[in-house]
């Protein structure tokens, strides 16, 4: 996601400097304008998400400002800053459509988390009018650095349908959405987008879902049926959790990718098809290639450019966003009315270490929301929801990050370590916790962590313990 835009608005220029320092160290695009004419001319120029304007002003004041924006551009969200303390003035500017209405001198957090609910506002609305229309909407990867990386990274390998990408990140952090957005912005967009979860396929199918098979290949096979390699022809093919797949499939893989034809099972002649390959893994491939696990040529000819997802406890600035999105989407669902998170609460979730990531992070909130019986969401209406997230547990990426201007996400380098071994001893804990609950029954076991029988045996590995 691009940074937001605002537009401040006052005569004073010492004011004005004042307010582009905060909203550009929170990451906003900041334009000025020292009155309301001026205003009004920098909104078609600026596009802004929000305007933040004062009240008092020469030429066309702040309510009259509000009255011609919410005629010439009624979406754009619109927050009052006055000197004066005036009940009336501020009854009058909501009754306009004002979105907010406060007194200076002003509380920065206060303005500053004003601000951000409106453009959050905002975009929720556009989501919605997009939702009604069909239209495909751009996916919300975040404000903070390694997130507006992420999207930039994105913008940039979409454009090249050539480039096949590995994209690696840890469970929950939107590999599938990223791969989706990477069709979506690419040449091939009208065409399909088709996505496997290699760990879901049982082995002796995974051929047959891949290339497709022939009628009377093995039993059952009654007729001919198309693989994902055709069904995603002039699209792009997403493979999840590509270390999942056997060495004799790697090696037909390779060869389907280097000669762009698959041979169908039970048939000999081949079948070309214009597609794309993107794949993703929550593990490290290049210690599976170490090991003799995944074919170093393979791994060379999917990972031309590797894309790196970061973790949300890299970016905690992202999960207070996340947060107040889920809890909307949930007071939706639930038909709840929770108005918000105190800033205790925000503050306490900035503080987790997440290692389910978005996904853990959205099943805490519905959680809470479901359960929340005060206006606003506080610390206590996540202890259990969190400390309890069995599922949260994770395997780590050893990947690099995209490039050296990501890295900042990874400033705090020995409290990002001793979380991941904290995770590591938690993940094996639970692991053998869980199998012995289950008699020994491995199958049972990872029926009772949801996940497939593939992954539990790969992370029984990783963690040498006997698989």
């Amino acid at each position: 996601m691009n940074e937001p835009r605002i537009l401040v608005v006052d005569d004073e220029p010492d004011l004005r400097f004042v307010l582009r320092s905060l909203f550009e160290d929170a990451g906003f695009m900041v334009a000025e304008a020292e009155d309301g004419e001026c205003a009004l001319r920098a909104v078609d120029e600026t596009l802004p998400d929000v305007v933040l304007t004062d009240v008092r002003m020469p030429k066309v004041a702040g309510i009259e400002l509000l009255h011609r924006l919410r005629r010439s551009h009624p979406d754009v969200p619109v927050v009052l800053l006055s000197a004066v303390e005036d009940i009336a003035t501020a009854v009058d500017a909501i009754q306009k459509g004002a979105f907010d209405y406060q007194s200076k001198p002003y509380d920065p957090q206060r303005l500053l988390l004003t601000v951000q609910r409106a453009v959050e506002q905002r975009a929720l609305k556009r989501e919605i009018r997009q939702l009604r229309s069909g239209e495909p909407q751009a996916p919300d990867f975040g404000h903070s650095p390694p997130a507006r990386e992420l999207q930039r990274t994105i913008d940039l390998v979409a454009t090249q349908p050539s480039l096949s990408v590995l994209l690696v990140g840890e469970s929950g952090t939107g590999k599938e959405v990223a791969a989706r957005e990477i069709h979506r912005r690419s040449p091939a967009a009208a065409g399909p987008f088709v996505a496997i979860d290699c760990g879901a396929l049982p082995e002796p199918l995974m051929e047959s879902q891949l290339f497709g098979h022939k009628r009377g290949a093995f039993t059952g096979a009654d007729r001919d049926r198309a693989g994902l390699f055709q069904l995603a022809d002039g699209g792009t093919l997403f493979l999840d959790e590509l270390g999942n797949l056997p060495l004799p499939l790697q090696a037909k893989l390779l060869r389907a990718l280097q000669e762009r034809v698959v041979v169908p099972v039970g048939g000999d002649q081949p079948v070309p098809f214009q597609t794309r390959l993107l794949c993703a893994t929550n593990a490290a491939l290049d210690e599976d290639v170490r090991a003799g696990r995944f074919r170093i040529d393979l791994f060379h000819r999917v990972a031309e450019f590797t894309l790196s997802l970061p973790p949300l406890r890299a970016r905690p600035e992202d999960t207070v966003h996340f947060a107040r999105r889920f809890l909307s989407e949930a007071n939706r669902e639930f038909g709840r009315q929770v108005e918000g998170l105190t800033a205790a609460a925000e503050q306490w979730l900035m503080a987790q270490p997440w290692p389910g990531n978005l996904r853990e992070l959205r099943n805490a909130l519905r959680r809470a929301v479901l359960l929340c019986t005060e206006r606003e969401l506080d610390v206590d209406g996540f202890t259990v929801t969190t400390h309890n997230a069995v599922a949260a547990s994770t395997t780590h990426s050893n990947f690099a990050p995209i490039d050296g201007r990501s890295e900042r996400h990874a400033e705090d380098t020995a409290l990002a370590d001793r979380v991941r071994r904290a995770t590591d001893q938690l993940e094996a804990q639970i692991l053998v916790e869980t199998i012995r609950e289950c008699g020994g029954n491995k199958a049972k076991a990872a029926r009772a962590l949801q996940i497939d029988y593939t992954t539990l045996h790969r992370k029984l590995k990783r963690h040498n313990l006997p698989s």
